[in-house]
């Protein structure tokens, strides 16, 4: 389907970790309604690539910007897209969400992808863009969503947040929220980008328009997480 003017497609992309699994999101494009967004799979086997997916979410809407963000586990058989302006209807405007999948192969029926969970944060609002990245364990368990437009209550608008959550079966539980020691200002844009180690353990948050009181303006900062520990800021 991306094959029209403005459909984005390689905005995003994520792979498994031998590189045979390889997933392109395009969040202007769609198969139905107009810029819902569409995330693309294929498959590399030697140097041919084989599309074996096409994942939509199931309450995207116009304009939702599906695929905006994606990632994958280690084996590929997990699937994390972000809607960054996803809507609830008739309720708060692009507050953002993300949609789990999962694939499974089965002989004589091939490839399926089965939506299994829909995420939003605890504090999600009006042009929060939950989903701005996002980043899981090697097992997919752990998933880390931000939102970098978000605010805590009380906060500083578009300060940033981000989310964690843990998967335990199609259940997904918020278990952390976190936010930056210095990314307390307007437009900080903490979660601006997001990482996390292969057991989901060790997280790495940045906010490029944050700054620490010796650096000039908007020099930026990341933030690492410890499960068990405080963040330390790295200039």
């Amino acid at each position: 389907y991306a094959n029209n003017i403005y459909d984005y497609f390689g905005n995003s992309v994520t792979c498994s970790a031998d590189g045979n699994i390889i997933v392109v999101g395009a969040y202007l494009d769609e198969t139905s309604g107009n810029n819902t967004g569409v995330v693309y799979v294929f498959d590399r086997v030697g140097n041919d690539f084989n599309e074996v997916g096409i994942l939509t979410g199931s309450d995207t809407d116009d304009d939702d910007n599906f695929g905006w963000s994606v990632k994958t586990n280690v084996d590929g058989s997990t699937i994390i897209v972000g809607a960054t302006k996803y809507s609830i209807p008739g309720s708060s405007d692009e507050i953002g969400s993300v949609y789990v999948f999962d694939r499974e192969y089965s002989v004589g029926i091939g490839t399926t992808f089965t939506q299994v969970g829909i995420l939003t944060g605890s504090h999600a609002a009006d042009g929060d863009y939950f989903g701005s990245d996002l980043a899981c364990s090697a097992d997919g368990n752990i998933i880390v969503v931000t939102a970098r437009t978000g605010q805590l209550p009380g906060s500083a608008d578009d300060s940033g947040i981000a989310y964690v959550f843990n998967r335990q079966g199609n259940n997904f539980n918020e278990v952390g929220i976190l936010t930056g020691y210095y990314a307390n200002e307007e437009d900080d844009y903490f979660g601006s980008a997001v990482a996390c180690s292969a057991d989901g353990k060790h997280i790495i948050v940045g906010a490029y328009n944050d700054e620490t009181p010796d650096t000039g303006s908007h020099a930026g900062v990341a933030y690492v997480f410890d499960q068990d520990t405080k963040e330390t800021p790295l200039i």
